[in-house]
């Protein structure tokens, strides 16, 4: 049993916060608070996920997010209820796929997306089925069961 309730934010170095902090409203994840340093100039923006979880933005990126290939952060993956819906917003919010979404179901069960932030830092979008690998190895380990391993082979 983890002493921890949940994972409470990521914080991103970003080259250019104004134009990351409209990314990030534009998503639907409102900035809610903005720290300022000693000379008054932006140190920490914080924008809310949902009532536990923050997105912080820092300023003063000099470059390009590390490729996934790198040890470190690989990608972000939010969750949606209906990924059709979220794929309409976006393109509403003038916010394109990284490359166009495929049909069906991957080989977890679910549904997904790919955008990227103006950093390019990666941001997986998922629905996730009710019987999903994810949601059915869940359930075997809080009931008792050991952890699942799968070959994708």
């Amino acid at each position: 049993m983890s002493i921890f309730k949940s994972l409470g934010h990521v914080a991103l170095r970003v080259n250019d916060l104004d134009r990351s902090v409209a990314f990030y409203n534009a998503i639907g994840f409102p900035e809610v608070l903005r720290l300022l340093n000693k000379e008054g100039k932006p140190w920490i923006v914080y924008h809310r996920v949902s009532d536990d979880l923050y997105v912080e933005l820092f300023p003063g990126g000099d470059g390009p997010a590390s490729p996934p290939e790198k040890t470190g952060l690989m990608h972000l993956c939010l969750t949606v209820a209906d990924i059709d819906l979220a794929e309409a917003k976006l393109a509403e919010a003038g916010i394109p796929l990284m490359r166009p979404r495929s049909p069906g179901r991957g080989i977890d069960g679910n549904r997904g997306m790919w955008i990227a932030d103006p950093d390019g830092n990666q941001i997986e979008i998922m629905e996730m089925a009710p019987n999903c690998i994810q949601y059915e190895a869940e359930r075997a380990v809080l009931s008792g069961g050991k952890p699942h391993v799968l070959s994708l082979s």
